[in-house]
């Protein structure tokens, strides 16, 4: 099945809307933020400034080693070959990523991680505009709540454990979202894999304001296919996920905005049906 979104993904490259070629960007006007060469030298440089400054789940323009404005889910697909990182380029207006070729001599350290962090930025691509699957689970106060619950409203989900050193280490800020928002038409659900009784434990020395779904395993892993942790999702109104993020820090960006306008309509990422068989 993960082979057929691929295969449909490459497809839909002909399809999507891009720029003319004739408007192809000027390699004089836009440079890399860093001295590429330099940063792909050192792995833990560069995976400094991959963590700290790179959020592919973000709005972007993505740029092709050609300098050619390419649709997102290819520029996805190319990182997940392991041959290419994204750089940062100079902008005054939307971000905009670059394709770079790892080096040989980088390629062993580099390609890797940029191949499994790729592969889980894709998968949280296709995800967008399609309706969060169906569901029933009680929350901590025995209440049942169902994928119905996440209609009218914006909903921010979160997945977690309680051994899970990430998904704490960010509770403070997603704590201050919770707060600022709390007078919005928004609700903020967790999605935990732990039992209630060790969650109610851990609940009265650590504060999370979020509602909490305890033993959601199959939620998250079989009807989301998710196996990463920490996970945001955030679902609008008419219950499509809009945005699947693994950071905090980004989801807490992504909120911000799309919270000015939260009944805009979704931009679904158009993948064509299956071409027809051959005769």
């Amino acid at each position: 099945m993960k082979n057929y979104y691929y295969i449909l993904l490459l497809l839909s490259t002909f399809y999507a809307c891009k720029k003319n070629p004739d408007q192809k960007t000027d390699e004089d006007e836009l440079k890399p933020v860093v001295m590429v060469d330099e940063l792909l030298s050192n792995q833990d440089k560069w995976w400094t400034y991959q963590y700290n400054r790179i959020s592919l789940s973000s709005d972007f323009e993505p740029i092709d080693t050609s300098f050619n404005v390419i649709p997102k889910g290819k520029f996805l697909w190319e990182l997940t070959s392991g041959n290419f990182v994204p750089i940062e380029m100079e902008s005054d207006s939307l971000k905009t990523y670059k394709l770079y070729a790892i080096p040989t001599q980088s390629k062993n350290e580099i390609s890797q991680i940029i191949k499994n962090l790729a592969k889980s930025e894709f998968q949280f691509y296709l995800m967008e505009g399609k309706p969060f699957p169906e569901f029933k689970a009680k929350n901590m106060e025995g209440e049942v709540i169902d994928q119905n619950n996440l209609i009218g409203k914006t909903t921010v989900l979160k997945t977690w454990f309680i051994n899970c050193k990430a998904c704490i280490k960010e509770m403070p800020e997603l704590n201050k979202l919770v707060d600022r928002y709390e007078n919005e038409n928004i609700q903020f659900i967790s999605l935990a894999l732990d039992e209630k009784k060790d969650l109610e434990k851990f609940l009265e020395k650590t504060e999370f304001n979020y509602a909490v779904l305890p033993e959601q395993k199959d939620l998250i892993q079989e009807a989301l296919k998710l196996n990463a942790y920490p996970t945001h999702i955030v679902v609008n109104k008419s219950g499509q996920i809009v945005k699947v993020l693994s950071k905090g820090s980004d989801l807490i960006a992504y909120v911000k905005e799309f919270m000015k306008n939260p009944d805009k309509e979704l931009e679904v990422n158009s993948i064509p049906p299956p071409p027809p068989p051959l005769p």
